[in-house]
């Protein structure tokens, strides 16, 4: 990447507590004092899924982890316990844990430790993000994409949040300030955005208008890089569960993130190989649309792969509707149509999630059910026979 301010933006995984004798005894977990570290620990109400929740805060005041844990569901274990940390300790702020200053995230295991034993089970959440100058190319770039000049392949759905401008002569411009890609359903999603928009607000102090930042920490990233801080746009990927996938072919651990080479390194593939941007061309298949790149050609990188299910068993039911939604996308009156193909394209993608037809579709397809937008094949009906 070209000057890269590549974070963590958002994480959460899952730990599993192991019970003491007591604790097995009562039925409750009880988690440690941290104050002889320096932190202070105070306990809330749960959520819809959790009965409790626990806040460790540093010692001044803010907010450095949070811990669900007895679920109510008997379908979620009784151990398991959901770590999130708090969003400014994930951008290489130094943290104080007993007289031992951590950089980076190595800190976070050792006060987990402290406050109960427990082993890691798995990553759900991981949002990173790469920060950068929106120079006038790549403002161009984001123009054409409000205006699907250039799409983002795979995804059929997204939304667009834009402001509205006055230029000369009284005409009126939208300009786009957050567009996003990637449903509900999306396991992973994708986001550009104006963060400095996000990030400076105006306040009237003393008659004047001054500028705040609500999270200064980034903004001095920013400021270490060289980067105009009033013009800093973001582009950031949102992959849950993480524990579903594979990198290098291996599950992706909590050390791997303590690794800012290892860091760049998965950003830089997520962005060649899941953020893949073309010329809205109107060919049918849409892998012959030229390809363009908001952040420059960073040439061939591994991907991130799904991990084979041990688990979950396909459902052979769902089977049969998979195969005549391909059936349904190989035809040439829908691939002429762009409704026709998002609808039996959806389909499909809906068959595979839903049957956990993940490694069935890639023996049968030969390729991945994520690429499954670049690929529109005429010779499908063959498959269907």
């Amino acid at each position: 990447m070209e000057r890269p301010v590549i974070n963590i933006d958002w994480l959460a995984f899952s730990i599993q507590l192991i019970p003491s004798p007591l604790e097995k005894d009562s039925h409750r977990f009880e988690l440690i004092d941290p104050a002889p570290l320096g932190f202070r620990l105070v306990e809330l109400g749960g959520n819809n899924i959790y009965r409790r929740r626990a806040i460790i805060y540093a010692a001044d005041g803010s907010k450095v982890l949070t811990l669900l844990f007895d679920p109510y569901s008997r379908v979620i274990a009784y151990d398991s316990c959901l770590v999130e940390v708090a969003n400014s300790y994930l951008y290489d702020c130094p943290v104080d844990v007993g007289g031992v200053c951590y950089q980076g995230l190595d800190w976070v295991m050792e006060l987990l430790q402290h406050l109960h034993p427990f082993c890691f089970q798995c990553l759900s959440r991981l949002d990173v993000c790469c920060d950068f100058e929106l120079t006038p190319a790549r403002a161009d770039f984001v123009r054409r994409l409000a205006v699907n000049e250039i799409y983002v392949q795979r995804y059929a759905e997204g939304c667009m949040f834009h402001d509205f401008e006055m230029l000369k002569g009284a005409r009126v411009a939208r300009v786009p300030k957050q567009l996003s890609w990637g449903s509900k359903h999306s396991n992973i999603k994708w986001k550009l955005y104006n963060k400095s928009l996000e990030l400076f607000d105006y306040q009237t102090v003393g008659g004047q208008q001054v500028r705040q930042c609500s999270k200064p920490y980034i903004v001095r990233q920013w400021q270490a890089a060289g980067f105009d801080d009033s013009n800093v746009w973001r582009l950031e990927v949102s992959v849950t569960p993480m524990a579903k996938y594979l990198y290098h072919g291996q599950p992706v651990t909590f050390g791997n993130l303590c690794n800012w080479f290892w860091l760049t390194d998965f950003y830089t593939s997520m962005y060649m190989s899941k953020f893949v941007c073309r010329r809205n061309e109107g060919h049918a298949d849409r892998s012959n649309d030229i390809r363009v790149w908001l952040l420059g050609n960073h040439g061939f990188t591994d991907r991130l792969q799904v991990r084979p299910s041990r688990d979950v068993r396909e459902v052979q039911e769902y089977v049969s509707c998979l195969r005549a939604a391909m059936l349904q996308r190989s035809k040439i009156e829908v691939q002429v149509s762009t409704a026709m193909l998002s609808l039996w394209t959806t389909t499909a993608i809906e068959c595979v999630r839903l049957g956990h037809l993940e490694g069935y579709f890639q023996r049968t397809y030969g390729y991945a059910i994520d690429d499954i937008e670049s690929h529109v094949d005429i010779d499908l009906q063959r498959l269907s026979t």
